[in-house]
């Protein structure tokens, strides 16, 4: 099973897990946040991630999903990624947590397009009387 890290700014990814885990009814193993300020000491937070993910990978890997590409979670990440080892995703949303939580049984590269997939897939623009 790959890990899944969520690393975003304030309480994003800790708020995601809380609704992730209402919506499943349990929290998911091997699930973690981490919270990225933007005055944060860069050395400080690469051995805080690098202990999250020895946590988090049980052999597959780690997936890092972050908030907002080119911010400062995304820019510390950059510097992590292992393909094959630690993959990362911008642009987390409920849909895209609840699809990695899902298929991590998967490979990286399956559970990435699933991951993307399933955050394209949950935006929809709902029209008036429109059934959910």
């Amino acid at each position: 099973m790959i890990g899944i890290l969520l690393i975003t700014h304030g309480e994003l990814g800790k708020s995601l897990i809380e609704c992730a885990t209402h919506v499943l009814g349990e929290k998911p193993k091997f699930l973690d946040s981490l919270t990225i300020e933007n005055d944060c000491a860069h050395d400080n937070m690469y051995k805080e991630i690098s202990e999250k993910i020895n946590l988090l990978d049980q052999g597959k890997g780690v997936l890092i999903l972050t908030d907002i590409f080119g911010a400062t979670p995304c820019n510390i990440i950059t510097k992590i990624i292992e393909p094959g080892k630690v993959n990362a995703i911008a642009g987390v949303n409920l849909s895209m947590l609840i699809r990695s939580i899902s298929y991590r049984h998967e490979s990286f590269e399956a559970l990435i397009a699933k991951a993307i997939e399933g955050a394209q897939d949950g935006i929809i623009h709902i029209q008036p009387n429109e059934s959910c």
